[in-house]
């Protein structure tokens, strides 16, 4: 099975997909053309889940980021009918893509433009160490 993560921004969302074990980071895409981005990368990838982050607060209090995101999980599943649309709570995934980021590399522009990549790959990784 071959899955895409999806860590939506309100102007660019970042993505990662994994083939089988193997998880690739995929380059941002501006939130108006996420869709049309998300239907070619499912032929292209042959992608039977998506997962999407949703972005609770510390206390798991319903903020205006995450009823963006599950109205936009609700659109997924009206186009999507044969994808499989699953969400993962990852409350720390931005911290620790910064560390990890930071263990990289020291310069401050490295770490700003991979950060969120980097989270979209972990929540997958997250995803499907929860599913195994």
């Amino acid at each position: 099975m071959n899955y895409l993560s999806i860590d939506l921004g309100n102007k660019v969302c970042w993505l990662a997909y994994s083939n089988q074990s193997i998880i690739f980071m995929l380059d941002q895409v501006e939130r108006h053309k996420l869709i049309n981005h998300i239907k070619k990368i499912i032929k292209e990838k042959n992608i039977s889940t998506i997962v999407v982050w949703l972005p609770y607060d510390l206390y798991q209090t319903n903020t205006k980021q995450l009823d963006k995101t599950k109205k936009f999980i609700k659109k997924l599943n009206t186009i999507f009918k044969d994808i499989k649309i699953d969400s993962i709570d990852e409350r720390y995934t931005t911290f620790e893509s910064l560390n990890i980021l930071k263990e990289m590399s020291s310069k401050k522009d490295f770490i700003k433009k991979n950060k969120d990549s980097m989270s979209a790959y972990l929540i997958l990784e997250s995803y499907l160490s929860r599913k195994n």
